[in-house]
């Protein structure tokens, strides 16, 4: 076989592929250069025009397909979304609860909702984090959206866009036109909306302090639920706060995790003896973590109500078996607003968890619940 081959234009070829080489790295270097003033063009757009939406309309269009590049990037590449929460500086527990209890939405989206609720959540804020975590792929698919939607909010000639976005410290922003639809654990400024025509006080985020000396003659609940039962944790401390003459103590464990910290197992138990009644919340991931055939990964959350599900749920079955002899005197379940269908139909399966009460019917339930079990 013959072996034998032409290298007399080595040097050529040596020469081309050195110029390619050099010609290639210029032009890298232009387009990063393009791509870091991309962060200077977008500087004074705020985040939430990207979800102002009006389909015919050309600034509906221009905003749209800049949420639509942006979001189909990010979430184009696993943990990209959080990655780019922690550059914006979102909160770990907030990424944590996206990543376990949000499941209709693409968490790039919510990641994005979360940082747009800050005053100066400007677009270029992304584009900088973006360039710090050296994903110049995502940059280069959101330059020619985000130059659009800049070259149209940022049009001298054509004023039209101010009659539903304002300008605050040179932001251009939605004050009306952007509605707030994050889960209220993720919502700055939750406000619940009654759904019951005796309607609950409205509840803001986060709970009240637990400022309820311990006394005999005061009323205890202890609540317990998981991730996606926080809303309604929340809710039921604001409700019972709003009581008129009345004193109730609402015990969760992170509101005590100073003493909780101490001896969990020892303060459970003994606050388990204490209550009046014990308050699951329950949804969807409360059910999968008490049933035993569920597959279980260890919590990375500190959140001390989610960790110790389990060991309360135990608590209430041997109560329930043992000392009532499987009558539940003890146990007053909750199901939250707009509780998923499957929930209903699965916890006909613990009779211990029952009799429960719908969220809108809390006030009524509970206090006559509290009234009887005082007077027997």
């Amino acid at each position: 076989m013959n072996t034998d081959k032409d290298y007399n234009d080595v040097d050529t070829i040596s020469i081309n592929t050195l110029y390619l080489e050099t010609k290639l790295k210029e032009d890298r270097l232009k387009e990063m250069t393009k791509l870091k003033t991309l962060s200077k063009t977008v500087c004074n757009l705020h985040t939430n025009i990207l979800y102002y939406r009006n389909a015919s309309t050309k600034r509906g269009a221009v905003c749209y397909e800049s949420w639509k590049c942006l979001i189909k990037s990010i979430g184009g590449s696993p943990n990209t979304w959080r990655e780019l929460g922690c550059s914006l500086g979102v909160a770990q527990e907030d990424l944590n609860y996206i990543e376990n209890s949000v499941k209709d939405d693409p968490p790039a989206d919510i990641v994005i909702k979360v940082y747009m609720q800050n005053e100066s959540a400007t677009l270029d804020k992304i584009v900088n984090a973006l360039e710090k975590m050296q994903r110049y792929d995502i940059l280069k698919s959101i330059e020619e959206p985000f130059c659009n939607l800049s070259q149209y909010f940022n049009k001298k000639e054509d004023s039209g866009y101010q009659s539903g976005s304002k300008i605050r410290n040179k932001t251009i922003y939605f004050s009306n036109e952007v509605k707030n639809d994050l889960p209220a654990a993720l919502n700055k400024n939750y406000v619940i909306k009654d759904k019951d025509p005796k309607p609950n006080h409205p509840t803001r985020r986060p709970p009240p302090n637990d400022n309820v000396e311990d006394d005999d003659n005061c009323p205890i609940l202890f609540l317990t639920y998981t991730e996606d039962g926080l809303d309604t944790a929340i809710n039921i401390q604001h409700y019972i706060n709003d009581w008129e003459g009345q004193k109730v103590k609402v015990i969760t464990l992170c509101n005590r995790k100073d003493q909780v910290y101490q001896n969990p197992e020892k303060f459970i138990r003994k606050y388990f003896e204490k209550a009046d009644f014990i308050v699951p919340i329950i949804t969807s991931g409360y059910l999968n973590s008490i049933n035993p055939l569920s597959p279980h990964e260890p919590s990375t959350d500190d959140n001390l109500d989610y960790k110790y599900v389990n060991f309360i749920y135990n608590l209430i079955i041997n109560y329930y078996i043992h000392a009532t002899g499987c009558l539940n005197h003890k146990v007053r379940s909750v199901l939250p607003y707009g509780v998923n269908i499957n929930v209903l139909k699965e916890i006909t399966m613990y009779p211990d968890l029952l009799p429960f009460t719908h969220e809108s019917n809390f006030n009524d339930h509970f206090k006559v619940f509290l009234e009887k079990k005082r007077s027997a």
